[in-house]
C-alpha cells in the first residue's frame, strides 16, 4: 500500500483528473489499461466503465495496476472502514402501486363525445 500526498489525494477526489492520473500512472509503467484488461480477460470498456459508476472489481484491478487499494483510488465510494459506501443488491420493491386506469380502452380518448 502507497502513502500518498495531499495533492495526490486532492487530486483523486476530481474524477476527471483521477481518470488522468490513472492513465499517466499505468503508462509510466510502460503499459495501457486496456493492455491491463486484456491481461484480466476483459474488455477494455468495462474496465473504463469503473470511472463513471461504482465497480467493484473493477476498482480493484484498477488499483492494484497503479498500486493502490480501492479506498485510496476512489475515496468518494467507501466508508473510512474500507466498505463500500452504497447499497449493494436490488432495490427494494415499492409497496404502493399506481392505480389501475379503469376506464374502458374506447372511452379513454374521446373527446366531447365527438367521432373524428
Amino acid at each position: 500500500m502507497t502513502i500518498l500526498d495531499s495533492t495526490t489525494k486532492a487530486l483523486l477526489r476530481d474524477p476527471a483528473k483521477r481518470r488522468a492520473w490513472v492513465v499517466y500512472q499505468v503508462a509510466i509503467q510502460g503499459t495501457s489499461l486496456a493492455a491491463v484488461a486484456r491481461e484480466k480477460g476483459l474488455a477494455r470498456q468495462t474496465l473504463y466503465r469503473a470511472f463513471d459508476i461504482p465497480y467493484p472489481r473493477m476498482e480493484k484491478i484498477m488499483a492494484d495496476a497503479v498500486g493502490l487499494t480501492p479506498q485510496q483510488l476512489f475515496p468518494e465510494r467507501y466508508t473510512k472502514d474500507g466498505l463500500p459506501a452504497r447499497r449493494m443488491g436490488r432495490p427494494k420493491k415499492s409497496a404502493t402501486k399506481k392505480p389501475k386506469d379503469t376506464t374502458p380502452y374506447h372511452q379513454r380518448n374521446v373527446d366531447n363525445g365527438e367521432r373524428i
